[in-house]
């Protein structure tokens, strides 16, 4: 019988003594290695935002990474992203080649925190409204070691963009709406509408059933990602780089993919977020 067990999950250091279970929160410190235990439903931004934290709380000299390509996500961390500068990511897409451990320096985090949160474990995001320039300075220093691959690259090259252009994402799909996450589109199209006649947005769904209802219902111009294919994790992440482009941000309240354009833009973007978590379940 183990009489102590200690392990890391989220936020929290899960201690078990002689069976009685009890937590407390993690405490942040340098480590060489970092070992992140992404589950497999975790969307991109969920994941991205993992592995920002670790970087920015535990600066290591090397993240460890497991990255599912069985769930939500069914590419390979290394066909969609590269990493430059200190940030050095090692994917593995099997738990069992892992050489999992905890000790003094080497930290593996279970479902590691999805969202950004400051140093006192507090949520940072924009549907919140409390991203500081002070947060902003600490975690853009990490986004921009975040690169996309060359496939995203190449995809990116399909798009002729204007010079100045307003980033619409709509979250909007089947797996939302069993959360109760889905907004009116209707809602969308009112932010649309306060824009002048001839403003140009770059529109992202999840369905393309929803950027034709944006498209039919108003009467403005908006480009797309050509012959898109709306299962492909590279033309997702093609739209998520071009968001990054656009000069204003448009994102669905809640959706991690939206916020991470904004933090993947070369300067802060002005945004709005359309929605609220009023009937989330």
């Amino acid at each position: 019988m183990m009489f102590f067990n200690k392990k890391y999950h989220a936020r929290w250091c899960i201690y078990k003594i002689f069976g009685i279970k009890f937590k407390i929160k993690t405490k942040y410190c340098k480590l060489n290695t970092v070992n992140l235990l992404m589950d497999e439903n975790y969307g991109i931004g969920n994941r991205i935002f993992a592995i920002v934290n670790a970087a920015r709380f535990y600066a290591p000299d090397c993240i460890n990474v497991y990255w599912a390509k069985e769930g939500w996500v069914t590419e390979t961390m290394g066909s969609l992203f590269c990493f430059n500068g200190n940030l050095n990511v090692v994917e593995y897409n099997s738990k069992e080649e892992m050489n999992l451990r905890n000790s003094k320096t080497e930290r593996t985090v279970e479902f590691p925190q999805a969202s950004l949160i400051d140093e006192n474990g507090k949520e940072r995001t924009l549907s919140k409204g409390n991203v500081t320039d002070e947060t902003y300075a600490l975690y853009k220093n990490i986004f921009k070691n975040i690169m996309p691959s060359d496939m995203v690259l190449n995809r990116i090259k399909d798009v002729v963009l204007p010079d100045y252009f307003v980033a619409l994402q709509i979250r909007n799909s089947r797996d939302w709406d069993d959360y109760g996450r889905n907004e009116s589109l209707d809602l969308f199209i009112e932010k649309i509408n306060t824009y002048p006649k001839d403003a140009v947005f770059y529109i992202s769904t999840m369905e393309q059933s929803v950027s034709d209802y944006i498209k039919n219902n108003t009467g403005y111009r908006f480009l797309e990602l050509p012959n898109k294919d709306y299962h492909s994790m590279c033309d997702a992440l093609a739209d998520l780089f071009i968001m990054a482009k656009a000069n204003e941000g448009i994102y669905s309240y809640g959706s991690t993919f939206g916020e991470m354009a904004w933090w993947f833009a070369d300067k802060q973007q002005k945004y709005t977020m359309v929605g609220t978590d009023r009937n989330w379940k």
